[in-house]
């Protein structure tokens, strides 16, 4: 019954790989400036994971977290930026007595969103491809635009589960250290793994037109 070619025994390999990657994530990620980098890694592993091209998960993602660093850590850190910017700006609308308070900081919360929407897409694109950090940021605008509807509520679930651990941090510490992040980057990994097979395929078609033509 566990035989290492085993149904069960693949999945229990499977789920233990990914609570191990939680674990380095969240680890990795304490000094909060070189949390770009560990979503870099992270998504380079999952992605192999979801082809089930994986090696030992702690090599790789520590090969993957150098190799990554320095794309990583400024794409990290210019998002996190903009973001720390955006929240102030909320927070100085929120507390303002101008008659254009509601208009701002609905305009502030879609910056916010767009900003969320651009990190879904960009440490995957790290991830996968090599390109400058310019494209880079280029590329996850459109691909965040392409698949603007997924992108959004992938978002909101974000910011939801986000709010829901804060509020539960006591009682859900154990689960998150184990399964926390992992339960939302390896579903959205599967996804945009997809759309850029599809992005990948949609390139060689035009190359093979161009080449008939």
């Amino acid at each position: 019954m566990f035989q290492s070619d085993n149904l069960l025994s693949r999945v229990l390999t499977k789920v233990f790989d990914l609570c191990l990657l939680n674990i380095l994530f969240l680890i990795t990620s304490l000094p909060i400036l070189t949390i770009g980098v560990s979503l870099s890694a992270l998504y380079t592993v999952t992605l192999a994971m979801s082809k089930n091209e994986e090696s030992p998960v702690f090599k790789m993602y520590f090969r993957m977290w150098k190799q990554n660093f320095k794309k990583g850590m400024i794409a990290g850190l210019i998002l996190l930026g903009v973001l720390v910017l955006l929240i102030f700006d909320m927070w100085i609308w929120w507390n303002s007595q101008s008659p254009y308070r509601m208009f701002f900081m609905i305009a502030t919360l879609v910056l916010i969103s767009l900003v969320i929407m651009v990190s879904n897409w960009i440490f995957p694109l790290i991830a996968k491809f090599e390109n400058s950090i310019k494209n880079m940021f280029k590329n996850a605008m459109i691909f965040s635009m392409r698949y603007a509807i997924v992108s959004f509520c992938m978002g909101i679930v974000i910011v939801g589960y986000g709010a829901l651990i804060l509020k539960y941090l006591v009682v859900l510490l154990p689960l998150f250290f184990l399964f926390g992040v992992i339960l939302l980057v390896y579903p959205w990994t599967l996804y945009v793994n997809l759309r850029f097979e599809r992005y990948l395929n949609e390139q060689k078609e035009r190359e093979s037109c161009s080449e008939r033509h």
